[in-house]
Order: structure tokens, then sequence, then C-alpha cells
């Protein structure tokens, strides 16, 4: 549903319906069609809305756990990897919101950056979401 929902928004994407005040509300109402038929559940704008705000969420712990030193992207499993345990225990204990992320598998991640880095960037020297792909691989 994650992968359907990321080409969907792509497309809108595309077709300018995200601006830099976020995603049109027409963006939003297409990808809730989209998924409604698609899965057969009733799925809304708000939502889709909601699974956004999961994703920068998401897209907010993992770039700054990626950041830290012995913590690496695996893309071919889509996971973080750890080179230390003691170290990522450690990071856990002042950033309890990492722990969940130690193996948990994220598909997506390559649209969740795409959708999400410009959205963090901020300041002289932010990364670009094509930088950190190319960075990480």
């Amino acid at each position: 549903m994650e992968r359907v929902l990321a080409d969907v928004l792509r497309d809108q994407r595309n077709l300018g319906n995200k601006g830099d005040g976020g995603w049109k509300r027409s963006a939003l109402n297409a990808a809730a069609a989209v998924l409604s038929t698609s899965f057969i559940v009733n799925v809304t704008s708000y939502n889709v809305k909601n699974r956004i705000k999961l994703w920068r969420s998401w897209y907010g712990i993992v770039s700054d756990i990626l950041g830290q030193s012995g913590f690496d992207w695996d893309g071919t499993k889509h996971m973080i990897t750890v080179e230390n345990e003691n170290a990522w225990n450690e990071y856990c204990t002042s950033h309890k919101s990492a722990k969940p992320f130690r193996f948990k598998v994220l598909q997506i991640w390559d649209d969740i950056v795409d959708f999400c880095a410009k959205d963090r960037a901020t300041g002289h020297g932010a990364e670009t979401a094509m930088i950190w792909i190319l960075i990480k691989r």
C-alpha cells in the first residue's frame, strides 16, 4: 500500500499538486481514491495526510541516526546497519524515538527521502534529497 501511495504522490507532484506549503487537497484526494479502489478499503485524504506526517517523522529520526558515526544504510535490506550494539544502545538512551528503527525495514526509504528531505532541509549547506540518496548508496 505504501508503494502505491508513493507512486501516486510522485505523479501528483509531477502534476504540480505539491507546493512549498505542502500537498494540495486534490493530491490527497487522488491518493485516497487510488488506495481505496486498489485495496478495497476506505481511505480518506486525512489518512493520506497522516501517513505523510508519519513519513516526515521517520525521515527525521532515521536521517539523524544515519548522521552518526557507526550507523549506515543497507540499500539491499532497506534498513539501518549498526557496527557496534553498545553504540546503538547508548544512542537510544538519549534518543528514545530511534529504538524502533533498529530492525525496521523501510522498503520505500528512497521515496521517503525524495518526499521529505526538502521539507526538513534548512540553512546554508543543507542536503538535498538527491545528494542524500547518492551519499548513502
